[in-house]
């Protein structure tokens, strides 16, 4: 399995293996996004980095989601 493993699931779920399998196959990265992913995204935004965003949507759905 190539990527993250969703952090937020649980390791004792049933069927966790094939949940992560079917998250990840369904993104254009063929990876899942992990919670550092997350972290690195919301760091940039509250940096001196991003002053100039405003009313700014972060996709961090590794292409899951097309905007």
């Amino acid at each position: 399995m190539s990527g993250g493993i969703p952090e937020s699931l649980p390791e004792d779920v049933d069927g966790r293996a094939a949940i992560t399998e079917s998250i990840v196959a369904a993104t254009m990265l063929k990876r899942a996004a992990t919670l550092e992913d997350v972290g690195n995204v919301a760091a940039f935004v509250a940096s001196d980095r991003a002053r100039s965003m405003t009313a700014a949507t972060a996709n961090i759905s590794c292409g899951t989601l097309i905007d």
